[in-house]
């Protein structure tokens, strides 16, 4: 991991990332402020479980209104999610703003890469697990 430069040629990842997040919630919130309905969850109609993104969109709502304690509790990841982008873009336009050294990890040991997607598979389950206790 270490602070750098664009090299020539290489992706603006923050760039993309930024564009693509901000077109995202621009759509995201028209969406709901047209009152557009909502597509059923086909998992959800045909097995009767929640699926591991059922609730997100509620969170979403509930993240536009600031009603913070109802996003947690509809669905945990996505709140967290959410969370996540709006760090990511931050950093994003700060770097992109400022043209300031971009964050990159060049070479990750193949120890901790399993480290992050064995975690990242439990914490999915985790919020599932919720998810079907929680009857979101």
């Amino acid at each position: 991991m270490n602070w750098r430069r664009l090299r020539p040629g290489e992706l603006d990842h923050e760039a993309i990332w930024l564009a693509v997040s901000l077109a995202t919630l621009a759509g995201a919130w028209f969406w709901l402020y047209l009152r557009l309905p909502i597509p059923p969850c086909t998992f959800h109609r045909v097995t009767g479980f929640p699926c591991p993104t059922c609730g997100a969109t509620r969170t979403l709502r509930y993240t536009f209104h600031h009603d913070w304690w109802a996003a947690a509790g509809t669905n945990p990841l996505a709140f967290l999610s959410y969370g996540g982008v709006v760090v990511y873009d931050l950093y994003a336009a700060i770097v992109l703003a400022f043209r300031l050294p971009r964050l990159r990890f060049d070479v990750i040991p193949k120890r901790v890469g399993n480290i992050v997607r064995y975690t990242t598979i439990g914490v999915i389950l985790a919020n599932w697990a919720w998810l079907v206790w929680a009857k979101v």
